[in-house]
């Protein structure tokens, strides 16, 4: 009798309420799985019974394994499991296998039975194993206060038997979705707004703003160490650096300084508009968090949105700076983030910023000024980045 071959059991998110499109999303997840594994050792994909199996996975490199599994968009959990045949004795050597030089104090059976024609329910299931389990190691049973957890996943063909289980970010598939472009800087909040549209499956290409040579290039290079994060997550996308120095100058000539920040954001959603329209994307997403900064009150995103005939997805506009930075740190961003920097936005904010801007007055004050052949030109100027998971595989 060969021994059971190790395995990794995926169970997916928001996928299972899909219905007739559920094989679309299916497929999208699968492709996904295959990149975020590219590298390391397995047999085959297979999708069955709603689940997702990786086979054949060199156990002894869980730990890496694990660590792109967490990032694989979509999955609610993964388990490194057993793979058996749906016979009792079986499933019995698996489980001898798996704890095998293990210390239990207590444990439980957690054991599902997808295959209802097998002759043993769950409760069966859980009485079996678990007083095989306590014969081997007089560990006690304990429901909630357990130092092991049997996972047991009885299929039609074949089950599997694991105890590892790591959680998911779920959601939708990254790139199911349609496209949208995200207005991303260096800073801490633009990039968890796009991990947060990435969550649920829309395909997002970026585009920041710099005032390169006025202040240094850092920010570029902050954000393009923070796409190769994100990237991890959603696997490939495009980065648009685009100039707007010359267009700042022309608004702090005209503009009073008050509305600086405010004609600023404005134009960077106008250009922003057009690389939306020349890469069919739909939409554009912001990280503004509601009274977090100046331009952000209610009176400043009215007169900043104005400006677009795009959507402006917001994400975090009702989250606390707390929980942005603690997402931050749990999707990898933050450490980025708050390298020093200089903003093309925050370099020129007065002193005295307006908050509760008018549009009849932002509008009085446009009327004085024409940026288009200076909008022309920083689109001209644009440079191209392709961010791609395979350059670092």
């Amino acid at each position: 009798m060969n021994p059971p071959s190790y395995s990794i059991l995926l169970h997916y998110s928001e996928i299972a309420l899909k219905l007739k499109n559920r094989s679309h999303f299916e497929k999208i997840f699968i492709q996904n799985i295959k990149l975020h594994m590219l590298g390391l050792e397995y047999s085959r994909i297979e999708l069955y019974a709603a689940r997702v199996f990786i086979h054949d996975i060199k156990q002894d490199l869980w730990d890496e394994y694990k660590k792109r599994l967490t990032q694989i968009i979509g999955m609610q959990h993964a388990t490194l499991v057993l793979k058996t045949a749906t016979d009792i004795d079986e499933i019995k050597n698996a489980t001898k296998i798996l704890i095998k030089d293990k210390k239990i104090d207590s444990f439980r059976i957690s054991a599902k039975r997808n295959d209802k024609s097998f002759k043993y329910d769950t409760n069966d299931i859980n009485k079996h194993i678990g007083s095989f389990v306590q014969k081997m190691t007089n560990a006690k049973v304990s429901l909630k206060f357990y130092s092991l957890n049997i996972i047991i996943e009885i299929l039609k063909n074949y089950s599997f038997v694991g105890f590892e289980r790591i959680k998911g970010y779920s959601g939708l598939p990254a790139g199911s979705q349609e496209k949208a472009l995200s207005l991303i800087s260096s800073g801490i909040d633009s990039p968890v707004a796009s991990f947060e549209l990435i969550k649920r499956g829309v395909k997002l290409d970026y585009v920041h703003f710099h005032s390169y040579p006025a202040i240094s290039n850092q920010s570029i290079e902050n954000v393009k160490e923070i796409l190769h994060i994100l990237k991890l997550y959603q696997l490939k996308s495009k980065l648009y650096l685009v100039p707007i120095l010359p267009i700042q100058q022309k608004i702090m000539e005209i503009i009073p300084d008050k509305f600086w920040v405010i004609f600023f954001r404005r134009v960077m959603l106008q250009i922003s508009n057009i690389i939306a329209n020349k890469i069919n994307a739909v939409a554009l997403v912001t990280g503004d968090s509601v009274g977090q900064v100046a331009s952000q009150t209610l009176s400043n995103i009215r007169a900043i949105s104005d400006a677009s005939l795009l959507p402006i997805l917001r994400p975090l506009s009702g989250s606390n700076k707390e929980d942005i930075i603690n997402k931050a740190k749990k999707i990898g961003t933050y450490d980025t983030s708050v390298l020093p920097y200089q903003d093309c936005c925050s370099f020129f904010v007065p002193k005295h910023p307006e908050t509760k801007a008018k549009m009849k007055d932002i509008l009085f004050y446009e009327s004085k000024i024409n940026l288009d052949n200076l909008i022309d030109e920083a689109i001209s100027n644009i440079e191209k980045i392709n961010i791609n998971i395979k350059d670092n595989i």
